[in-house]
């Protein structure tokens, strides 16, 4: 799915954010003031972002569900956040059309927002983590499907349409078809527009993704082309995760197969449209591995998925891009130019497209939701192209018109630590944290800005204390806090934090947040789940490996 796969370096831990490559700036601005401390700010209230033209229900997701059950209607359940861009994305391209809110009638509609109470224990109940997960259940509570947010509005209306009139859920039709049981056409599109990405190991455990996709890719009736290369386009991503992990790799009559398997299906216009998540963000991952540089697979390859990109530019047939999909298409031909000669600069004809292509969408775009998704696919995109200064000058300019321009800061602090200006990097984090608002934000924002110390400044040991206290304080006293997102980054946090704590003075520091957890833990029910998490905080035990 376009929106999770893309969700990836939004969520990630800041180490992972300014982990990319780029170039310094020639002559660097000030960096931005470090604010005094400030007091969180009150709990983001969902009302004042809901999406309009939908009647979300008021109450609480209990009292959704029940009152579902009650009108015999489905539920749909929407989970994100306010800062994120592809929840812009998904605010300004799905829930703002006339289709969308008029079969919003059909369900009773459900705002989730990550920062209201007990949203993090929700996130946990219905195993949703990344931003943003959309998910249909029928009247009894059974999930049906999870909805793909990185298709246009005709697909996403038309797979609504069949969960809504169908109501089997994805997780019967999938065992059906692995099991040679009864699955129609419509349940063939269920399948292949399921949003795989926002799962879970609900639906499929990841163990078996590859094997999965590969098999359905090759039972899907051949009459629903664009579908089943969605099924063999999520097998050739999961294969490339497997290959990045140290698993075994495809061996060479095998990638020669694949490749010609391939090949028509990028010079398919249908089933461009139908697949533009995966051609814009799984192109280089599909291409390495499937080829090796220099090989004739890989030019050929490379002539291909530029070809489909051709294709997507040029819309047709109902396909238009939004503006952040516009950005994203230029960055995935700046990916295989430096897959094709990773040592050799960039032309400067890529590098105009580039600047020509965030100047026109940036421009273009005023609808604030739509706006904060381009700007951030405008600043991943000068990214790849080594453009800091351009990043760096639109990111600065987009403050003060942003709708969350804390989120902002974390590019601003990655470009500045990538140039070597720690100080810089480091106030940019400070000051996103301080202008962060809602609870589950504020932690994830201290988050980043304490790690940002860890990594960047680790001898400073009396602010990292300070920074940590204040970030434990946080969680504050609610069993609620040491859910689902929250609590992944508490244990991610525990781990940077034992690794860095190995002196005797940062140990001591790690023993008083120790302490200082402990007394939060004391306040919470015993018995309760989110006790047993806090509990484990900064246990040596207790390493993190869970993803962001």
């Amino acid at each position: 799915m376009r929106f999770q796969t893309r969700n990836l370096p939004l969520l990630v831990s800041l180490a992972v954010l300014l982990a990319a490559a780029g170039c310094g700036r020639k002559s660097p601005p000030p960096a931005p003031a470090q604010p005094e401390a400030a007091a969180a700010p009150a709990a983001v209230e969902s009302a004042a972002h809901l999406p309009p033209g939908i009647d979300w229900f008021p109450g609480d997701v209990d009292a959704a569900f029940a009152a579902a059950q009650s009108a015999g209607k489905p539920i749909f359940l929407y989970w994100g956040a306010e800062w994120c861009p592809p929840c812009a994305e998904i605010k300004s391209t799905i829930f703002n059309t006339r289709e969308f809110q008029e079969r919003s009638r059909l369900f009773v509609p459900v705002y989730l927002d990550g920062d209201t109470p007990s949203a993090q224990r929700h996130g946990e109940r219905f195993g949703v983590m990344g931003y943003p997960t959309m998910i249909l259940f029928r009247a009894d509570g059974t999930e049906i499907t999870r909805l793909p947010g990185g298709v246009d509005v005709a697909r996403y209306s038309t797979i609504l349409d069949t969960a809504l009139a169908d109501g089997r859920p994805v997780a019967e039709i999938l065992r059906a078809a692995l099991g040679n049981g009864e699955v129609t056409p419509n349940d063939w599109r269920m399948l292949a527009y399921y949003s795989w990405g926002t799962d879970q190991g609900r639906v499929l455990p990841a163990a078996q993704a590859t094997s999965t996709f590969r098999r359905l890719s090759e039972a899907c009736p051949a009459e629903l082309r664009p579908e089943c290369a969605r099924f063999y386009f999520e097998y050739l991503g999961s294969a490339a995760r497997d290959a990045g992990d140290g698993r075994a790799q495809l061996d060479a009559i095998a990638r020669k197969a694949e490749v010609a398997r391939l090949l028509p299906l990028l010079a398919s216009a249908e089933v461009a449209g139908a697949n533009v998540d995966s051609l814009l963000l799984g192109a280089t991952d599909v291409v390495e591995l499937l080829s090796d540089p220099g090989s004739p697979e890989r030019e050929q390859l490379l002539d291909a998925w530029r070809s489909a990109l051709d294709t997507l530019a040029r819309g047709g047939e109902g396909l238009a891009l939004s503006g952040a999909e516009q950005l994203n298409l230029v960055r995935a031909r700046v990916l295989l130019q430096r897959l094709e000669a990773p040592d050799a600069p960039l032309p400067e004809a890529l590098l105009a497209e580039a600047r020509a292509a965030v100047e026109r969408v940036v421009a273009a775009t005023t609808e604030p939701y739509a706006r904060h998704a381009a700007v951030y696919a405008a600043a991943e995109l000068y990214w790849e192209a080594g453009l800091a200064e351009d990043a760096n000058r639109m990111l600065t300019a987009e403050l003060e018109k942003s709708k969350s321009p804390y989120y902002l800061m974390l590019d601003l602090a990655r470009l500045a630590k990538q140039a070597g200006r720690k100080d810089e990097a480091v106030a940019w984090l400070e000051r996103a944290y301080a202008g962060a608002q809602g609870p589950a934000t504020r932690f994830q924002w201290g988050y980043n800005y304490l790690v940002g110390l860890l990594e960047m400044t680790p001898e400073d040991t009396a602010r990292i204390e300070r920074v940590g206290l204040e970030v434990l304080g946080e969680l504050g006293e609610s069993p609620d806090a040491f859910y689902q997102r929250t609590q992944a980054r508490l244990e991610q946090l525990s781990a940077k934090l034992l690794e860095w704590g190995q002196g005797a003075e940062a140990a001591a520091v790690v023993e008083r947040l120790r302490a200082r957890t402990s007394t939060i833990c004391a306040g919470l029910p015993a018995g309760d789940k989110g006790r047993a998490n806090c509990e484990v905080f900064l246990k040596p035990a207790a390493r993190a490996t869970v993803g962001a």
